[in-house]
């Protein structure tokens, strides 16, 4: 056990211990409660603990403390409430030094006192370090950079929109506002109306694709175009108003995806559900919704090859609300798994906990709270035990290249040996690439196989040969690669 109090002698820090009673907390066990006044100070002798606040949710980590490690200090020493709960994360040994004992020790023994508070300062004025460089961090990046700002004026070009495209767009507005009148005056089905409507989308879209694709130094001024002269349209749909609104992180990919899987279609006016019925059809959507199956499936047959009696480690990476790790568990034979799900929205994470309880299966699952995106800035400091698999359906598309290299590099430090990682990326060949961008303005980061090839092998996985393949609707890319021994 590492001695963490820095300017103690080793008789200082044998002495504590020598005077310090051990407790032993088996798994989940709380040992500090959340808003109490410690009366010791607690020292990690073997074991991990998490620290968990009510306001992240119950079960949801947001830091883990190693052996060696020391908590309750500051209660102790202001006299205030603990502000965070401690929690066993596996069975633990913890010494526990007595307040009065503690005490005792500092006015008795020559110059420990000294050392025992500049030692604490120490570990504080650290933490404080830690924290003021990734708040600067944090705050730098909520600017967004030149080559993701995003405008909808100024276009070169946009005098110039293609005859063809006007018409299309005119015709468009036309059939829409038709159909719209008929709905009111009951002269047409529902049946006619999907279809029409369907219909009228898909081809403004496909105009639209054919010609930046005849211009495409035109694209901004085509696209702007065309989301201005169709939004009032668009906007009835509730999928479409949802999608458009949507904060640009992969945090929020959940939020997409939870929409689509209730499959209700609904919208405003006369039209709006008939425009969210089309749009929750097209690929990327059907995509998106069958995206957890994929990876469900994928974890099911790796956990079968799996021969150790210890259940096979697994991380989600920007996990959301882990849907695809929580349908495991209600299979007839849940796969032998321990999953730690990773996510910054504490409101995703604490609703599955409560899930987990709920289904029985909250042992099986560990959920951390931390921004995931800082891994591949090298800006945290996070570290968990070697995992078999680890995996993220998002994050690829919200890297640069450089980005997505110190993702992999840490992904390959916290592999086991032959432990798997699996990444998804949107396809650079999407069909919905020019709708996504243009009128829901989902600006992401498109990559080929080719690329994500040359990714890897800048990585620390090298050499290492990789499987990429696209899903059944040519939108994602899934990356499966296996560390070498």
């Amino acid at each position: 056990m590492e001695n963490k109090l820095k300017f103690l002698t080793v008789e200082d820090y044998n002495l504590l211990l020598e005077k310090a009673e051990s407790a032993t907390y088996t798994k989940d066990t709380v040992i500090i409660t959340e808003g109490c006044i410690c009366e010791s100070i607690y020292i990690l002798h073997q074991g991990i603990v998490r620290v968990e606040s009510a306001a992240s949710g119950k079960g949801v980590a947001i830091a883990f403390l190693q052996p060696g490690d020391i908590f309750g200090e500051i209660s102790l020493l202001e006299d205030m409430a603990h502000s965070n709960k401690i929690v066993a994360e596996e069975t633990v040994e913890v010494l526990i030094l007595q307040k009065t004992m503690l005490y005792s020790l500092l006015v008795s023994v020559p110059g420990l006192s000294a050392r025992f508070y500049q030692s604490l300062a120490y570990n504080l004025s650290s933490r404080l370090r830690e924290t003021s460089s990734l708040l600067s961090y944090i705050m730098g990046q909520m600017i967004y950079e030149p080559e993701f700002a995003f405008s909808r004026t100024g276009f070169m070009g946009q005098k110039q929109i293609p005859p063809e495209l006007i018409s299309e767009v005119e015709l468009f507005k036309k059939n829409l506002s038709g159909i719209e009148q008929d709905l009111r005056d009951k002269k047409i089905s529902e049946e006619t109306v999907q279809e029409t409507v369907s219909r009228a989308c898909n081809m403004l879209i496909n105009s639209m694709r054919e010609q930046i694709i005849h211009e495409p130094k035109m694209e901004q001024a085509i696209g702007t175009y065309v989301f201005r002269e169709t939004f009032p349209f668009f906007m009835l749909s509730s999928f479409i108003d949802s999608a458009f609104r949507k904060p640009r992180e992969c945090a929020n990919d959940s939020y997409i995806v939870e929409i689509l899987s209730q499959n209700e279609p609904e919208g405003d006016g006369y039209l709006g559900v008939y425009i969210d019925r089309w749009i929750r059809s097209i690929p990327t959507c059907l995509a998106l919704k069958n995206r957890g199956n994929i990876i469900t499936a994928t974890l099911n047959e790796l956990a079968n090859n799996w021969t150790s009696s210890n259940p096979m480690p697994v991380t989600s990476l920007a996990s959301g609300a882990a849907n695809e790790i929580l349908d495991l568990y209600f299979q007839t034979t849940p796969p032998n798994i321990k999953v730690t799900c990773i996510d910054l929205n504490h409101r995703y994470l604490a609703r599955a906990a409560n899930l987990a309880r709920k289904i029985g299966c909250n042992d099986c699952l560990t959920f951390v709270q931390e921004n995931v995106l800082l891994l591949a800035q090298n800006n945290n400091r996070m570290t968990i035990p070697p995992q078999q698999i680890i995996y993220s359906v998002s994050m690829s598309n919200y890297l640069r290249d450089r980005e997505l290299i110190s993702l992999l590099n840490w992904i390959y430090e916290h592999l086991l040996p032959n432990g798997t990682v699996i990444l998804g990326n949107f396809h650079a060949a999407n069909p919905d690439r020019v709708l996504l961008e243009q009128i829901l303005e989902w600006h992401l980061i498109y990559r080929s196989a080719e690329e994500l090839e040359i990714i890897f092998a800048r990585s620390k996985f090298r050499s290492l040969p990789v499987e990429i393949e696209s899903d059944e609707f040519g939108v994602e890319l899934f990356i499966v690669c296996n560390k070498s021994c």
